[in-house]
């Protein structure tokens, strides 16, 4: 169709015949368009009032200016389980330890895949996936139980916070452009007839490189540490040369691979039932990979409730962007109405979004309370790590509707899956491409 003049004549006319729509263009020009649009109604019905709440800290965490959500939503989980076993209200673990560790695990897969895919065309499509952002904050449950298996953690005192582990874009450029020089040398040699074995040397040497930066930019990781707090009972204890993984043990103690990632994804090349693995998202080179096992929703929050029932908080993964007020901590779905607005309809069935890039896994959070009705959930409690100056000293509640329509992903204890659930995860996983939306 040509836009003629004629024809857009005929829109203006029409839209100037409605003082509702100059109305409206009135009061988007002077008003913040999301303040408008919110639905006071449905904030009238929201609380922070839940019927079944676990033991959680005061305030949340804070990310800083770092995409690294997955880690802290885990950190959230562990650090539940360690204010029970030692009895304190609060405590936190260091982000940027395991930042560092992250980020140098990245930067070698990162390499090991520009050498295997040396022979590639710069506009395959999987080397432009990795060139577009070499080193990226993102990550998921699995690359966090990679890195603590390998590492271990640590409370927050020691190894406290640098520039990169508050905001990391700045630093992220700096690495990204030395990881694609790495690339382009690799290619380059591999154009001139140089052997692996070659490639592999100089491979070596970028690693080298790579890890005196993060060096410079995090400071050095301890290998031990010391480490005293004080209990609710005022009872003082300290450790001395400990370990990341002693502290682990000790202070966390549960074994990793009892968890597991379920997914409730209505897409067409996602049927329910099945066991699924996502190419290149590792991010270790040696490290396990993602697996996820899709279920009908009705059965995803089913193992929620079971989870949370048994006194366990729950991981979960979200399109956070949608229908959230971020300030007020509320993940309502309706609480924008645009459609009043504009006069025009923006829904999408779930499937249709994730299919055609309306929606994705942003953000990862952990749900610490329910309120139920019966046996209906009305509303979720959920941690954030957006720090304690939003919603309830970081916490925010999340309608049932919200969750139904942009919760994609839950990491659950096996113990809530039911036997032919548990015989699912012992098959061959169905590869889905990296560039897919349950990335």
């Amino acid at each position: 169709m040509e836009l003629t003049l004629e024809l857009v004549k005929g829109f203006n006319d029409d839209f100037n015949k409605d003082d509702s729509h100059v109305l409206a263009m009135n009061a988007v020009s002077r008003v913040e368009l999301q303040d408008l649009a919110i639905n006071r109604d449905l904030l009238k019905k929201m609380d922070f009032s839940f019927s079944h709440e676990l033991d959680v800290a005061p305030e949340a965490t804070a990310q800083q200016k770092v995409g690294v959500c997955w880690m802290f939503a885990a950190f959230n989980l562990l650090r539940y389980l360690t204010q029970q076993k030692i009895n304190v209200k609060t405590f936190e673990y260091s982000g940027p330890y395991l930042m560092f560790w992250d980020k140098f695990e990245k930067a070698n897969y990162f390499l090991e895949k520009m050498v295997e895919l040396r022979n590639h065309d710069y506009d395959d499509r999987t080397v432009k996936q990795f060139l577009s952002n070499p080193i990226p904050d993102g990550g998921d449950w699995y690359m966090f139980v990679n890195l603590v298996k390998k590492y271990g953690i640590m409370p927050a005192s020691s190894m406290q916070h640098s520039s990169y582990s508050k905001e990391s874009t700045k630093h992220n450029e700096i690495m990204s452009s030395k990881l694609r020089k790495c690339a382009s040398i690799i290619r380059k040699m591999h154009e001139d007839g140089s052997s692996l074995e070659e490639i592999q040397k100089k491979r070596a040497e970028f690693v080298e490189d790579i890890y005196k930066i993060l060096v410079i930019c995090f400071g050095n990781p301890p290998e031990k540490f010391d480490w005293s707090y004080k209990n609710e009972d005022k009872e003082f204890f300290r450790e001395k040369d400990i370990t990341p993984h002693d502290f682990f043990e000790k202070y966390v103690g549960i074994n990793l691979d009892d968890y597991v990632s379920v997914w409730s994804s209505p897409m067409k090349d996602t049927p329910y039932n099945k066991l699924f693995t996502v190419e290149h998202t590792r991010k270790m080179v040696g490290g396990e990979r993602h697996l996820s096992l899709n279920v009908t929703f009705e059965e995803f929050e089913t193992y929620l409730m079971m989870t949370l029932k048994d006194n366990e908080p729950c991981l979960f993964s979200c399109d956070v962007g949608r229908d959230s007020l971020r300030k007020e901590g509320f993940l309502l779905k309706g609480i924008y109405n645009y459609d009043l607005i504009f006069k025009t309809n923006f829904d999408l069935e779930k499937a249709q979004r994730l299919e055609i890039g309306e929606t994705s896994m942003t953000h990862c959070m952990l749900i610490v309370g329910m309120d139920l009705d019966g046996d209906k959930p009305l509303k979720w409690k959920v941690e954030n790590s957006w720090g304690a100056d939003v919603g309830k000293k970081g916490y925010f509640v999340m309608s049932d509707e919200w969750f139904n329509d942009n919760v994609y992903q839950l990491i659950i204890n096996k113990k809530h899956l039911p036997a032919e659930k548990l015989e699912i995860l012992k098959q061959d996983p169905i590869l889905l491409p990296v560039w897919h939306p349950l990335n």
